[in-house]
């Protein structure tokens, strides 16, 4: 018996405790597949994205932790892990010599875009599955719920 089940009807912790753990696993889960098959992590997808869709010029490196949700130490040694892939390069900022700019290079922007076009298909799969676990139908129905009403 879960505990959302002991304490009767789920509250808003008990929703986002299943959230959390139902994000953990798809998360591991698109994990695997983007290491296996493009050589990058989640949160280096993340960034590549953030950079796909940013400034031609390039994002700074404390807007790209802000966006991804990294501390800024944590987001150096990412964007020094894409650098050593070849997928970004660093440019210093024009006007402000402490600032630091991430850019896509083409490979990146290949790579990025290839395996977010995976990353979506995988995750449409891994929430087909769920939508028929119990512990996750609910979160499931609202999500896409909410996404089928959202305009792009």
């Amino acid at each position: 018996m879960s505990a959302d089940e002991r304490a009767g009807r789920p509250d808003e912790f008990d929703l986002w405790r299943r959230l959390t753990l139902m994000v953990g696993q798809l998360n591991q889960s698109l994990e695997r597949t983007l290491v296996s098959e493009y050589q990058i992590s989640l949160p280096e997808l993340m960034v590549l994205g953030e950079l796909r869709f940013g400034h031609v010029r390039g994002t700074r490196v404390q807007e790209l932790s802000a966006a991804v949700g990294l501390d800024q130490s944590s987001m150096s040694r990412l964007v020094t892990r894409l650098e050593n892939k070849g997928l970004t390069t660093r440019v210093s900022c024009e006007h402000d010599r402490r600032g630091v700019y991430c850019m896509l290079t083409p490979e990146g922007a290949e790579r990025g875009e290839q395996a977010e076009a995976r990353c979506r298909d995988a995750l449409t799969g891994l929430l087909d599955v769920a939508s028929f676990d119990d512990r996750w139908a609910s979160l499931v129905a609202r999500l896409r719920h909410t996404t089928a009403g959202a305009t792009p």
